[in-house]
């Protein structure tokens, strides 16, 4: 009798065409003749291991001729797990051999199986495996077999020892994960409520065992509305109960997750658990470090065992992500084990430790910017330093998701002296990478912290920073109230040096609507502040902007002075982004004096400088001058590849210019036509 032992396919499998091109080409291989194929099927708990084996081996049957063999090992079940013997004695009565006849060793039960399927052509499905030696004696040695291994675990060792090729499976796509529950659900009710079948994928995080059950739970109630369930899961706090099925402990996430938490050990487990506060989208190895407070050698090796175990995945060097539905479990682990003191000095440690390497990678890109002396609970441990402007960069665009999350943690934790100097710490990477609706955010979070804290001081800071936002956004009346409101704080604290800098934003709000005698009258304000403090930085910042207020006016002369000696000062103190910004306005002073043939080397140097800082925007806006400069010149071929460059620029960052240069661009290709 031929043996037929696989499980029925799942109803609602969709996708995966890649994965099972993949087993099938590790069939081919080891259906070569020279060696016997294994496959790997790797993943979190409720990816679809499982039904990714089974259905392929049920499409593939005709190429089995001998029939096919499955064995749960139970290696995550909450009972004990199933021993190679009886695997084997399962496998040899399926075979046909007697029960007297089985022998009693291991050796010998395995000896006995390689006998009988030499010459066969079998699939065989072992389901649920926790390590390479549950596996060995069950695979058989001749090459018309295939076998196939799921697993949690990465089964190095069947790697290293036996040949076997790994697939470790991601969640579905979002249309994927939307034909899933449309099958689970049935069309006709997900067309009832429009968009929904989307927001539950997400929700369920596109597990396809979350999937199956959102879809059962929808279609055992036919009052249930998709909406109501959307509901139950959108707060975090009960988003597990929302998948308990009732009558299936092995269908229920929080079992099946709580399986593979229980074989760890107890140190990995306690990194697993502390994960769960980090706040952001992915951690790194060294706020992992800080999170566990412990070495960091022991904590990368307890990432690795989270990382093997797929209960943590490894999305780049030195950075892991959670699974959204298992951050909600490791939380729960967390609130359920762990002390109250620990649950808030690990965050709190954690979120000063991003206040500390922020404001430590701030000071590389912008050394020159005024800042107050930080404050912390404790001393931090491992903060960064950077060595190079590229690295510092390179750090707070890394950690950009996770900044932006420790800012709002920060504040719905009620430590507001975190909250409110964050946003501050990352004014630099916010205005030269322009993420606009992270920047206003964080902005905003960190204004409320401040009035919490009582902290005048960087109240009016973030109130600036809003402002300029704002007015990068073309948002002027916005930009104009929160620019007036630091102002008057400013006056109010005595700051002097904060009110020259607000008066400057404000004439710059000015100027950008074409109000020029505001402009001019702020400036003139701000140029007074700072000669007084002797402050080089700002004197040389308020001229930049009083020569692009006067080459505005037509003062074309007046202009070239103010910004011959803005430049003169921020060359000599080192500022390069200012010296950028003076190069471009003195390229378009050039143009207008005797003097245009030296405006393309001005723009150059300025682009020049603008790609070595990461200065995106400034790229873009130097690009967009430079085609501007051309197309006057008549090389409409050169004009059109700057504003091609810009466009691109200024569309990815969300800039309005990009509407400007848009059309600049269209007319341009209009005339070349």
């Amino acid at each position: 009798m031929t043996p037929h032992q696989l499980p029925a396919v799942t109803a609602t499998f969709v996708g995966r065409e890649a994965e099972l091109a993949k087993l099938s080409a590790i069939a081919d291989r080891g259906g070569d003749g020279h060696s016997i194929g294994v496959a790997i099927v790797a993943g979190a708990p409720g990816v679809g291991k499982t039904a990714l084996a089974v259905q392929w081996a049920h499409a593939q049957r005709e190429r089995f001729p001998h029939g096919d063999l499955y064995c749960d090992l139970q290696g995550y079940a909450p009972g004990p797990p199933s021993t190679p013997h009886e695997v084997l004695a399962g496998f040899l009565r399926a075979l046909e051999v007697p029960g007297k006849m089985i022998p009693r060793s291991l050796e010998a039960k395995s000896a006995l199986f390689r006998s009988l399927v030499n010459d066969r052509r079998l699939v065989i499905v072992l389901d649920n495996v926790t390590s390479p030696h549950e596996v060995r004696a069950l695979l058989p040695s001749t090459p018309g077999c295939f076998v196939m291994v799921t697993s949690r675990s990465s089964l190095s060792g069947l790697v290293v020892r036996n040949g076997a090729r790994r697939i470790t499976l991601d969640m579905l796509s979002p249309p994927e994960s939307e034909a899933l529950l449309r099958t689970a659900i049935g069309p006709e009710r997900a067309d009832e409520e429009p968009g929904v079948i989307g927001e539950l994928a997400d929700l369920c995080g596109h597990l396809p065992l979350a999937l199956r059950i959102a879809g059962e739970r929808v279609a055992a109630h036919p009052y249930l509305r998709l909406t109501d369930l959307l509901a139950e899961l959108t707060s975090e706090a009960r988003r597990l109960d929302a998948f308990e099925t009732g009558d299936d402990e092995m269908s229920a996430l929080r079992p099946v997750f709580s399986w593979s938490y229980r074989a760890l050990d107890p140190a990995t487990a306690r990194v697993f658990r502390l994960l769960g506060l980090h706040p952001g989208p992915t951690v790194s190895v060294a706020a992992a470090t800080v999170l566990a407070g412990t070495p960091m050698t022991d904590v990368r090796r307890r990432l690795d065992k989270l990382t093997g175990g797929c209960l943590l995945s490894e999305v780049d060097r030195d950075r892991f992500r959670f699974h959204d539905l298992l951050r909600v479990y490791a939380k729960e682990r967390v609130d359920a084990e762990e002390p109250p003191e620990e649950r808030e000095n690990s965050p709190k440690r954690l979120l000063e430790w991003y206040l500390a390497c922020a404001d430590s990678a701030d000071r590389v890109l912008t050394p020159m910017r005024r800042r107050t002396a930080l404050e912390f609970s404790t001393g931090v441990a491992n903060r960064l330093e950077f060595a190079t402007y590229g690295d510092a960069l390179a750090w707070c665009e890394a950690e950009q998701p996770n900044l932006v999350a420790s800012v709002h943690a920060a504040l719905a934790a009620d430590w507001p002296s975190i909250a409110c100097r964050l946003p501050l710490a990352l004014w630099a990477f916010f205005t030269l990478r322009k993420p606009w609706a992270d920047w206003i955010a964080t902005y905003k979070a960190g204004v409320d912290a401040a009035r919490r804290c009582s902290d005048e001081f960087s109240e009016a800071s973030l109130l600036a920073g809003l402002g300029i936002a704002h007015r990068d956004l073309c948002r002027f009346e916005e930009a104009l109230e929160y620019l007036e409101s630091a102002l008057a704080i400013r006056r109010r604290i005595g700051d002097s040096w904060g009110q020259g800098q607000a008066l400057v934003s404000l004439g710059i709000a000015y100027h950008e609507q074409g109000r020029f005698t505001e402009a001019l009258d702020h400036h003139a304000d701000a140029l007074s502040v700072f000669r007084r403090l002797g402050d080089e930085w700002g004197v040389a910042q308020t001229l930049h902007f009083v020569g692009l207020t006067n080459h505005g006016l037509g003062r074309f002369e007046q202009a070239y002075e103010n910004l011959r000696q803005a430049l003169e000062i921020r060359h000599r103190i080192g500022y390069r982004y200012g010296e950028a910004e003076t190069l471009v306005g003195l390229a378009l002073v050039f143009q207008k004096i005797d003097r245009s043939g030296e405006s393309a080397g001005r723009l150059n140097r300025a682009l020049e400088l603008r790609r070595d800082m990461g200065d995106r925007y400034g790229e873009a806006a130097a690009l967009d001058h430079l085609g501007q400069l051309w197309e006057a010149r008549g090389e409409l071929g050169s004009a059109a590849a700057c504003w091609s460059d810009a466009l691109k620029i200024f569309t990815e960052l969300g800039a309005p210019r990009a509407a400007d240069v848009h059309a600049r661009l269209r007319r341009i290709q209009s005339r070349e036509w």
